[in-house]
């Protein structure tokens, strides 16, 4: 069953990066079978056809990023010991989310979503990639619920899809490249994520200070 997983998931990471260098019309069966080393049938048996890789592969692009912070979140959330411990573990990921050098992956969503819109089948794989990144997201929360340290009155998977949506929309004020204004946007964006689960939000960040030409 381990094999089985890590073909499937190689032959995802494979076409994931051709759609990344060159688009879907990049991806060819004979070009990804020879980089896994294993035979076209393996393809047709995880994905039915060339169709089902690429929707595949594009629901993997648009989780991969949500999922790895998602676990790392969740692995350091379970070792907090206090409410002082989870808020200050949630101000370092939201400073990762919201990174400029994230702006790569941001877009790579939203390119993900802008070709579901008329495909039906993507949009499925979509949804099903995006449930299992909130329940990744939702289960640590829900711990934390328990323990107090967060409010009680909000659901914990639904507030995982919220806040990808919060992420995806920096892209608004980055498609122009780094906006003066960034900084205030996080701000924005931070507080409204603090205040939805009710920690304290990120101390403000000192304006920098530019030296005067002579």
């Amino acid at each position: 069953m381990p094999e089985i997983n890590d073909t499937r998931e190689r032959l995802l990471k494979a076409t994931a990066a051709v759609i990344d260098k060159g688009g879907e019309s990049a991806v060819r069966i004979r070009d990804i079978t020879k980089a896994c080393t294993i035979t076209a049938p393996s393809i047709y048996h995880f994905f039915g056809s060339r169709e089902g890789l690429i929707d595949a592969a594009q629901a993997y692009r648009f989780s991969r990023g949500q999922r790895e912070l998602g676990l790392a979140f969740s692995t350091a959330l379970y070792k907090c010991r206090s409410k002082k411990d989870l808020t200050e573990l949630a101000h370092r990921f939201l400073d990762l989310m919201f990174a400029p050098d994230r702006r790569a992956t941001r877009n790579s969503r939203l390119n993900v979503l802008g070709n579901a819109i008329y495909r039906p089948e993507l949009s499925k794989e979509l949804a099903v990639a995006q449930d299992l990144s909130n329940k990744i997201v939702g289960d640590p929360l829900r711990f934390a619920q328990a323990k107090g340290w967060v409010r009680d009155d909000f659901n914990p998977e639904m507030f995982a899809a919220w806040l990808n949506g919060v992420v995806n929309s920096r892209r608004l004020i980055e498609m122009g490249g780094n906006h003066p204004l960034a900084d205030e946007w996080d701000v924005i964006a931070k507080r409204s994520i603090c205040l939805a689960i009710g920690i304290a939000e990120p101390p403000r960040k000192k304006a920098r200070t530019t030296k005067k030409r002579k």
